[in-house]
């Protein structure tokens, strides 16, 4: 029960980031959204920067490591990748990862989170991508690529809808695969000769 009333506030800070912004976190905002006291408030928080504080860490806890630990269950590329796009198509928050990097680039403590996400998220696609080819710089480009894809389908405005999204990120994947693929041809058959002009 207590659980639920929390997530309450939550559910009340990330409405208020997605119209206001960081700066319309406030107590009094929370307490009249919600319609309660700000004595209800103490009693679930210490004060505005403990609630901050539990705030990113619901979303770190959404936007990373459920999504993470779920997509590590399945063994194959194709199976991670899969599981990856539907999760992270129904965990979609476009307005409020927009909010939160603005909030990161004036607060330390929001920074502090966005940058614990942003290395999680491409630590789990370097290991992902690892499976699609062993030589780790490809596997590095090619993690940070799809990840500024990513975040930067959230940036344009209007955000990237659901379907279309997934339609370059599948033809996103198979650029990759025909990179593979046209390398290792490219490395079997030897250096191709040098153009001159």
């Amino acid at each position: 029960m207590k659980k639920t009333i929390k997530n309450n506030w939550f559910a009340e800070g990330f409405k208020i980031l997605r119209s206001t912004g960081a700066a319309g976190l406030t107590i009094e905002n929370l307490t009249q959204g919600l319609n309660k006291t700000k004595g209800s408030f103490y009693h679930h928080f210490k004060n505005r920067n403990d609630y901050s504080r539990q705030l990113l860490e619901q979303w770190e806890e959404s936007q990373a490591i459920e999504i993470i630990q779920s997509s590590k269950q399945k063994k194959t590329l194709e199976g991670i990748n899969e599981t990856l796009v539907n999760l992270s198509e129904k965990a979609m928050d476009p307005k409020t990862e927009v909010a939160i990097r603005a909030w990161a680039l004036r607060d330390p403590l929001a920074r502090k989170f966005q940058e614990r996400i942003d290395s999680q998220r491409m630590d789990f696609l370097r290991n992902m991508f690892s499976l699609m080819t062993d030589d780790k710089d490809k596997a590095e480009l090619f993690s940070l690529i799809r990840y500024c894809f990513y975040i930067g389908s959230h940036q344009i405005i209007p955000a990237m809808d659901e379907k279309v999204y997934g339609q370059n990120l599948a033809a996103l994947m198979e650029m990759f695969e025909q990179y593979i693929q046209n390398n290792t041809i490219i490395t079997k058959k030897g250096p191709a000769h040098e153009n001159h002009y």
